[in-house]
């Protein structure tokens, strides 16, 4: 018992992070996206 459940515990933490950078990587690029973006989205419809 207690083998299995230190692979699944192993194995959710490499998953957990893997997970956490591919969230960090989308969110910086969805950040640069929208600061990149905005200025002339907002500039072009409001202006």
């Amino acid at each position: 018992m207690k083998n299995k459940l230190t692979q699944l515990f192993t194995i959710s933490n490499k998953i957990n992070r893997t997970h956490i950078q591919m969230i960090f990587a989308i969110l910086a690029l969805a950040m640069l996206v929208l600061g990149a973006g905005a200025p002339t989205i907002g500039g072009g419809g409001g202006g």
